[in-house]
Protein backbone atom coordinates (compact mmCIF):
# COMPACT_ATOMS: atom_id res chain seq x y z
CA UNK A 1 0.00 0.00 0.00
CA UNK A 2 2.76 2.43 0.98
CA UNK A 3 4.75 1.36 -2.10
CA UNK A 4 1.87 2.13 -4.43
CA UNK A 5 1.39 5.54 -2.74
CA UNK A 6 5.08 6.31 -3.17
CA UNK A 7 4.89 5.38 -6.87
CA UNK A 8 1.88 7.63 -7.35
CA UNK A 9 3.60 10.48 -5.48
CA UNK A 10 6.78 10.12 -7.56
CA UNK A 11 4.72 10.10 -10.77
CA UNK A 12 2.92 13.32 -9.82
CA UNK A 13 6.18 15.04 -8.87
CA UNK A 14 7.70 13.99 -12.20
CA UNK A 15 4.77 15.46 -14.15
CA UNK A 16 4.92 18.74 -12.21
CA UNK A 17 8.68 18.99 -12.70
CA UNK A 18 8.30 18.30 -16.42
CA UNK A 19 5.68 21.04 -16.76
CA UNK A 20 7.89 23.53 -14.95
CA UNK A 21 10.83 22.71 -17.21
CA UNK A 22 8.73 22.90 -20.38
CA UNK A 23 6.80 26.04 -19.43
CA UNK A 24 9.38 28.66 -20.58
CA UNK A 25 9.80 26.89 -23.91
CA UNK A 26 6.04 26.77 -24.43
CA UNK A 27 5.67 30.46 -23.57
CA UNK A 28 8.50 31.40 -25.93
CA UNK A 29 7.10 29.34 -28.81
CA UNK A 30 5.95 31.31 -31.84
CA UNK A 31 2.44 30.61 -33.11
CA UNK A 32 2.05 30.86 -36.89
CA UNK A 33 -1.44 31.44 -38.29
CA UNK A 34 -2.01 31.48 -42.07
CA UNK A 35 -4.99 33.50 -43.32
CA UNK A 36 -7.18 33.08 -46.39
CA UNK A 37 -10.26 35.12 -47.25
CA UNK A 38 -12.27 35.51 -50.44
CA UNK A 39 -14.77 38.29 -51.07
CA UNK A 40 -17.19 37.89 -54.00
CA UNK A 41 -19.09 41.06 -54.83
CA UNK A 42 -21.78 42.03 -57.30
CA UNK A 43 -22.13 45.80 -57.68
CA UNK A 44 -23.78 48.54 -59.69
CA UNK A 45 -21.30 51.37 -60.27
CA UNK A 46 -21.53 54.53 -62.38
CA UNK A 47 -17.74 54.93 -62.39
CA UNK A 48 -16.53 57.78 -64.62
CA UNK A 49 -13.84 55.47 -65.98
CA UNK A 50 -16.53 53.59 -67.90
CA UNK A 51 -16.19 56.22 -70.63
CA UNK A 52 -18.69 57.04 -73.35
CA UNK A 53 -21.81 54.93 -73.21
CA UNK A 54 -21.29 54.01 -69.57
CA UNK A 55 -22.43 57.20 -67.89
CA UNK A 56 -25.55 55.53 -66.53
CA UNK A 57 -23.50 52.85 -64.81
CA UNK A 58 -22.92 49.14 -65.23
CA UNK A 59 -23.20 45.95 -63.26
CA UNK A 60 -19.82 44.54 -62.25
CA UNK A 61 -18.40 41.47 -60.56
CA UNK A 62 -15.51 41.91 -58.14
CA UNK A 63 -13.42 39.08 -56.70
CA UNK A 64 -10.94 39.85 -53.92
CA UNK A 65 -8.82 36.96 -52.63
CA UNK A 66 -6.60 37.85 -49.66
CA UNK A 67 -3.84 35.70 -48.14
CA UNK A 68 -1.77 36.45 -45.07
CA UNK A 69 0.47 35.09 -42.37
CA UNK A 70 0.40 36.12 -38.70
CA UNK A 71 2.98 35.26 -36.05
CA UNK A 72 2.85 35.85 -32.32
CA UNK A 73 4.79 35.09 -29.17
CA UNK A 74 5.27 36.86 -25.84
CA UNK A 75 7.66 39.39 -27.37
CA UNK A 76 6.68 39.78 -31.03
CA UNK A 77 3.43 40.34 -32.93
CA UNK A 78 3.58 40.17 -36.73
CA UNK A 79 0.92 40.27 -39.44
CA UNK A 80 1.10 40.40 -43.24
CA UNK A 81 -1.24 40.20 -46.22
CA UNK A 82 -1.47 40.31 -49.99
CA UNK A 83 -4.75 40.92 -51.81
CA UNK A 84 -5.84 41.44 -55.36
CA UNK A 85 -9.07 42.95 -56.67
CA UNK A 86 -10.36 41.59 -59.98
CA UNK A 87 -13.14 43.80 -61.38
CA UNK A 88 -15.07 42.67 -64.47
CA UNK A 89 -17.55 45.11 -66.04
CA UNK A 90 -20.48 43.32 -67.67
CA UNK A 91 -21.51 46.14 -70.02
CA UNK A 92 -18.16 47.10 -71.56
CA UNK A 93 -16.38 43.78 -70.99
CA UNK A 94 -13.39 45.65 -69.50
CA UNK A 95 -11.47 43.93 -66.70
CA UNK A 96 -9.00 45.53 -64.29
CA UNK A 97 -6.75 44.12 -61.59
CA UNK A 98 -5.60 46.01 -58.47
CA UNK A 99 -2.96 44.91 -55.96
CA UNK A 100 -2.60 45.56 -52.22
CA UNK A 101 0.01 44.31 -49.75
CA UNK A 102 1.10 45.15 -46.24
CA UNK A 103 2.83 44.05 -43.06
CA UNK A 104 3.17 45.22 -39.50
CA UNK A 105 4.93 44.15 -36.35
CA UNK A 106 5.47 45.13 -32.74
CA UNK A 107 8.51 43.95 -30.80
CA UNK A 108 8.76 44.42 -27.04
CA UNK A 109 12.53 44.73 -26.71
CA UNK A 110 12.47 45.20 -22.94
CA UNK A 111 10.23 46.43 -20.12
CA UNK A 112 10.98 50.01 -21.18
CA UNK A 113 11.56 49.77 -24.93
CA UNK A 114 9.17 48.91 -27.78
CA UNK A 115 9.67 48.88 -31.56
CA UNK A 116 6.76 48.99 -34.03
CA UNK A 117 6.62 49.30 -37.79
CA UNK A 118 4.17 48.97 -40.67
CA UNK A 119 4.24 49.20 -44.46
CA UNK A 120 1.53 49.16 -47.13
CA UNK A 121 1.74 49.21 -50.92
CA UNK A 122 -1.10 49.80 -53.40
CA UNK A 123 -1.18 49.63 -57.19
CA UNK A 124 -4.75 50.46 -58.18
CA UNK A 125 -6.66 51.47 -61.28
CA UNK A 126 -9.24 53.18 -59.06
CA UNK A 127 -7.56 55.96 -57.00
CA UNK A 128 -10.73 56.52 -54.95
CA UNK A 129 -10.06 53.13 -53.29
CA UNK A 130 -6.83 54.38 -51.67
CA UNK A 131 -6.81 54.88 -47.88
CA UNK A 132 -5.80 58.56 -48.13
CA UNK A 133 -8.19 61.29 -49.27
CA UNK A 134 -7.05 63.80 -51.86
CA UNK A 135 -5.13 61.45 -54.15
CA UNK A 136 -8.00 60.82 -56.57
CA UNK A 137 -7.66 63.86 -58.80
CA UNK A 138 -7.58 62.00 -62.10
CA UNK A 139 -8.85 58.70 -63.48
CA UNK A 140 -5.34 57.32 -64.10
CA UNK A 141 -3.99 54.26 -62.24
CA UNK A 142 -2.02 55.14 -59.11
CA UNK A 143 0.87 53.67 -57.12
CA UNK A 144 0.89 54.53 -53.41
CA UNK A 145 3.17 53.33 -50.61
CA UNK A 146 3.46 54.26 -46.96
CA UNK A 147 5.84 53.15 -44.20
CA UNK A 148 5.95 53.98 -40.49
CA UNK A 149 8.61 53.07 -37.91
CA UNK A 150 8.58 54.03 -34.24
CA UNK A 151 10.74 53.40 -31.16
CA UNK A 152 9.11 54.12 -27.82
CA UNK A 153 11.05 54.27 -24.57
CA UNK A 154 9.76 54.66 -21.02
CA UNK A 155 12.05 57.20 -19.35
CA UNK A 156 10.20 57.21 -16.02
CA UNK A 157 7.00 55.66 -14.74
CA UNK A 158 5.11 58.70 -16.06
CA UNK A 159 7.14 59.78 -19.10
CA UNK A 160 7.49 58.19 -22.56
CA UNK A 161 9.68 59.36 -25.44
CA UNK A 162 9.03 58.24 -29.01
CA UNK A 163 11.16 58.65 -32.12
CA UNK A 164 9.33 58.02 -35.38
CA UNK A 165 9.76 58.12 -39.12
CA UNK A 166 7.05 58.07 -41.79
CA UNK A 167 7.47 57.79 -45.56
CA UNK A 168 4.95 58.24 -48.36
CA UNK A 169 5.30 57.85 -52.12
CA UNK A 170 2.68 58.47 -54.81
CA UNK A 171 2.93 58.16 -58.56
CA UNK A 172 0.13 58.78 -61.04
CA UNK A 173 0.73 56.19 -63.76
CA UNK A 174 0.33 58.27 -66.91
CA UNK A 175 2.77 59.93 -69.34
CA UNK A 176 4.57 62.97 -67.98
CA UNK A 177 3.97 62.17 -64.31
CA UNK A 178 6.75 61.52 -61.78
CA UNK A 179 6.62 60.19 -58.25
CA UNK A 180 6.22 62.46 -55.25
CA UNK A 181 7.80 61.65 -51.88
CA UNK A 182 7.34 62.80 -48.29
CA UNK A 183 9.83 62.05 -45.48
CA UNK A 184 8.64 62.79 -41.93
CA UNK A 185 10.92 62.10 -38.95
CA UNK A 186 9.64 63.24 -35.56
CA UNK A 187 10.30 63.13 -31.82
CA UNK A 188 7.54 63.35 -29.23
CA UNK A 189 7.30 63.25 -25.45
CA UNK A 190 4.28 62.20 -23.37
CA UNK A 191 3.84 62.80 -19.64
CA UNK A 192 1.01 61.14 -17.70
CA UNK A 193 -0.21 63.71 -15.18
CA UNK A 194 -3.11 61.54 -13.95
CA UNK A 195 -4.60 58.16 -14.82
CA UNK A 196 -6.76 59.89 -17.44
CA UNK A 197 -4.73 62.88 -18.63
CA UNK A 198 -1.45 62.91 -20.59
CA UNK A 199 0.35 65.97 -21.94
CA UNK A 200 2.68 65.87 -24.94
CA UNK A 201 5.09 67.87 -27.08
CA UNK A 202 6.39 67.08 -30.58
CA UNK A 203 8.94 68.30 -33.09
CA UNK A 204 8.31 67.23 -36.70
CA UNK A 205 10.41 67.67 -39.82
CA UNK A 206 8.93 67.19 -43.30
CA UNK A 207 10.81 66.85 -46.55
CA UNK A 208 8.90 66.92 -49.86
CA UNK A 209 10.36 65.88 -53.20
CA UNK A 210 8.55 66.17 -56.52
CA UNK A 211 9.95 66.55 -60.06
CA UNK A 212 13.43 67.39 -58.74
CA UNK A 213 12.09 70.14 -56.47
CA UNK A 214 12.77 69.76 -52.73
CA UNK A 215 10.89 71.69 -50.05
CA UNK A 216 10.75 71.25 -46.31
CA UNK A 217 8.88 72.21 -43.17
CA UNK A 218 9.56 72.42 -39.44
CA UNK A 219 6.74 72.10 -36.96
CA UNK A 220 6.32 72.13 -33.19
CA UNK A 221 3.11 71.19 -31.46
CA UNK A 222 1.62 70.60 -28.05
CA UNK A 223 -0.77 67.73 -27.41
CA UNK A 224 -3.31 66.55 -24.88
CA UNK A 225 -4.74 63.07 -24.50
CA UNK A 226 -7.68 62.51 -22.14
CA UNK A 227 -9.56 59.29 -21.43
CA UNK A 228 -13.21 60.37 -21.35
CA UNK A 229 -14.38 56.88 -20.43
CA UNK A 230 -12.67 53.52 -20.29
CA UNK A 231 -13.14 52.84 -24.05
CA UNK A 232 -13.16 56.49 -25.25
CA UNK A 233 -10.09 58.72 -25.72
CA UNK A 234 -9.83 62.36 -26.81
CA UNK A 235 -6.62 63.67 -28.40
CA UNK A 236 -5.90 67.33 -29.22
CA UNK A 237 -2.83 68.56 -31.08
CA UNK A 238 -1.82 72.00 -32.33
CA UNK A 239 1.09 74.25 -33.18
CA UNK A 240 2.82 76.29 -35.89
CA UNK A 241 4.42 74.91 -39.05
CA UNK A 242 6.99 76.84 -41.07
CA UNK A 243 7.15 75.87 -44.74
CA UNK A 244 10.34 76.47 -46.76
CA UNK A 245 10.02 75.81 -50.52
CA UNK A 246 12.99 75.80 -52.87
CA UNK A 247 11.83 79.27 -53.86
CA UNK A 248 12.36 80.95 -50.48
CA UNK A 249 10.20 83.93 -51.45
CA UNK A 250 7.07 81.75 -51.19
CA UNK A 251 7.70 80.38 -47.72
CA UNK A 252 5.52 81.09 -44.74
CA UNK A 253 3.65 79.88 -41.67
CA UNK A 254 0.48 77.87 -41.33
CA UNK A 255 -1.29 76.28 -38.36
CA UNK A 256 -1.45 72.60 -37.54
CA UNK A 257 -4.62 71.66 -35.64
CA UNK A 258 -6.05 68.20 -35.00
CA UNK A 259 -8.85 66.77 -32.86
CA UNK A 260 -9.53 63.06 -32.58
CA UNK A 261 -12.04 61.01 -30.59
CA UNK A 262 -11.79 57.21 -30.63
CA UNK A 263 -14.02 54.69 -28.91
CA UNK A 264 -13.32 50.97 -28.95
CA UNK A 265 -16.10 49.20 -27.12
CA UNK A 266 -17.30 45.65 -26.73
CA UNK A 267 -20.18 46.16 -29.17
CA UNK A 268 -19.67 49.65 -30.62
CA UNK A 269 -16.67 51.36 -32.23
CA UNK A 270 -16.55 55.05 -33.11
CA UNK A 271 -13.95 57.41 -34.52
CA UNK A 272 -13.96 61.11 -35.37
CA UNK A 273 -11.12 63.30 -36.64
CA UNK A 274 -10.88 66.87 -37.92
CA UNK A 275 -7.94 69.12 -38.59
CA UNK A 276 -5.71 71.27 -40.77
CA UNK A 277 -2.14 70.28 -41.67
CA UNK A 278 0.64 70.27 -44.26
CA UNK A 279 0.94 67.07 -46.32
CA UNK A 280 2.84 65.85 -49.36
CA UNK A 281 3.26 62.97 -51.80
CA UNK A 282 0.03 63.79 -53.64
CA UNK A 283 1.44 62.83 -57.05
CA UNK A 284 0.74 66.31 -58.46
CA UNK A 285 2.90 68.64 -56.34
CA UNK A 286 5.43 68.68 -53.52
CA UNK A 287 3.40 69.95 -50.55
CA UNK A 288 -0.18 71.11 -50.02
CA UNK A 289 -2.22 72.30 -47.08
CA UNK A 290 -5.08 69.99 -46.17
CA UNK A 291 -8.36 70.41 -44.35
CA UNK A 292 -9.84 67.06 -43.38
CA UNK A 293 -12.71 65.59 -41.42
CA UNK A 294 -13.84 62.00 -41.02
CA UNK A 295 -16.23 59.97 -38.93
CA UNK A 296 -16.75 56.23 -38.74
CA UNK A 297 -18.81 53.88 -36.64
CA UNK A 298 -19.75 50.24 -36.26
CA UNK A 299 -22.22 48.52 -33.98
CA UNK A 300 -22.89 44.85 -33.35
CA UNK A 301 -26.57 44.30 -32.59
CA UNK A 302 -26.26 40.54 -32.11
CA UNK A 303 -23.57 37.94 -32.66
CA UNK A 304 -24.73 37.70 -36.28
CA UNK A 305 -25.98 41.18 -37.21
CA UNK A 306 -23.91 44.39 -37.34
CA UNK A 307 -23.89 47.73 -39.14
CA UNK A 308 -21.10 50.09 -40.21
CA UNK A 309 -20.75 53.53 -41.74
CA UNK A 310 -18.17 56.21 -42.57
CA UNK A 311 -17.92 59.70 -44.06
CA UNK A 312 -14.97 61.94 -44.91
CA UNK A 313 -14.26 65.36 -46.43
CA UNK A 314 -11.06 67.06 -47.58
CA UNK A 315 -9.72 70.27 -49.16
CA UNK A 316 -6.18 70.64 -50.52
CA UNK A 317 -4.45 73.80 -51.75
CA UNK A 318 -1.06 75.28 -52.49
CA UNK A 319 1.26 75.56 -49.46
CA UNK A 320 1.75 77.37 -47.22
CA UNK A 321 -1.74 78.89 -47.25
CA UNK A 322 -2.53 80.24 -50.68
CA UNK A 323 -6.22 80.21 -51.73
CA UNK A 324 -7.16 79.33 -48.16
CA UNK A 325 -8.77 82.49 -46.81
CA UNK A 326 -11.94 82.14 -48.87
CA UNK A 327 -13.75 78.91 -48.01
CA UNK A 328 -15.68 78.77 -51.29
CA UNK A 329 -12.64 79.55 -53.43
CA UNK A 330 -11.94 76.63 -55.81
CA UNK A 331 -9.04 78.19 -57.72
CA UNK A 332 -6.21 75.65 -57.54
CA UNK A 333 -8.09 73.92 -54.73
CA UNK A 334 -9.06 70.25 -54.79
CA UNK A 335 -11.87 69.07 -52.56
CA UNK A 336 -14.16 66.10 -52.23
CA UNK A 337 -16.08 63.81 -49.94
CA UNK A 338 -17.06 60.20 -49.47
CA UNK A 339 -19.94 58.69 -47.53
CA UNK A 340 -21.04 55.11 -47.17
CA UNK A 341 -22.46 52.43 -44.95
CA UNK A 342 -23.87 48.94 -44.83
CA UNK A 343 -24.95 45.94 -42.82
CA UNK A 344 -23.38 42.53 -42.26
CA UNK A 345 -25.07 39.27 -41.36
CA UNK A 346 -22.93 36.31 -40.34
CA UNK A 347 -24.35 33.13 -41.82
CA UNK A 348 -21.73 31.07 -39.99
CA UNK A 349 -18.34 31.48 -38.34
CA UNK A 350 -16.65 31.48 -41.76
CA UNK A 351 -19.33 33.05 -43.95
CA UNK A 352 -20.80 36.58 -43.91
CA UNK A 353 -23.16 38.50 -46.19
CA UNK A 354 -22.80 42.29 -46.63
CA UNK A 355 -24.89 44.97 -48.28
CA UNK A 356 -23.29 48.39 -48.77
CA UNK A 357 -23.70 51.77 -50.46
CA UNK A 358 -20.94 54.31 -51.17
CA UNK A 359 -20.98 57.75 -52.74
CA UNK A 360 -17.64 59.29 -53.70
CA UNK A 361 -17.46 62.81 -55.09
CA UNK A 362 -14.76 65.14 -56.37
CA UNK A 363 -16.11 68.64 -55.89
CA UNK A 364 -14.65 71.85 -57.28
CA UNK A 365 -11.66 72.41 -59.58
CA UNK A 366 -8.52 70.43 -58.92
CA UNK A 367 -5.04 71.91 -59.33
CA UNK A 368 -4.33 69.72 -62.34
CA UNK A 369 -5.40 70.28 -65.92
CA UNK A 370 -7.95 67.87 -67.29
CA UNK A 371 -9.23 66.62 -63.94
CA UNK A 372 -12.91 65.81 -64.22
CA UNK A 373 -15.82 65.27 -61.91
CA UNK A 374 -15.20 61.95 -60.17
CA UNK A 375 -18.65 61.67 -58.61
CA UNK A 376 -19.91 58.08 -58.48
CA UNK A 377 -22.35 55.83 -56.61
CA UNK A 378 -21.73 52.19 -55.75
CA UNK A 379 -24.35 49.66 -54.63
CA UNK A 380 -22.76 46.37 -53.59
CA UNK A 381 -23.75 42.94 -52.31
CA UNK A 382 -20.81 40.90 -50.93
CA UNK A 383 -20.22 37.37 -49.75
CA UNK A 384 -17.18 37.13 -47.47
CA UNK A 385 -15.70 33.65 -47.00
CA UNK A 386 -12.95 33.18 -44.39
CA UNK A 387 -11.35 29.80 -44.95
CA UNK A 388 -8.74 30.16 -42.20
Amino acid sequence: MDGRAAVRGNWKRAVIAGCLIAAPAAQAATILEPRLRLTAEERFDNDIRLGAGGTNGQFMTKLSPRVGLDAKNEQLTFDSFYATDLLARHGSGKTTVDHRAGLGFRDVLSRRLRLDASAKVFRVTDPTSLPRDGLARSTAPTFYATTKVGLTGRVTERMDVRAGYAFEATRIIEPGRVAGYAHTPSVELWYRTTRRLSLGAEYRYQGFLYAGDYSQAHGASAALRYRLTRPTTLTLRGGPVHYQPSDTSRGGWLPRVALEVVREGERSDFGFAIGHDLVGASGFSGAVWADYASVMGAHRFTQKLSAFGAASFFRNGTAPGENYTEWRNTTNVSQGYAVGGGVEYRLSRKLALQGAFDRIAQVGAADVAGAGDLTRNVFALRLVMTAW
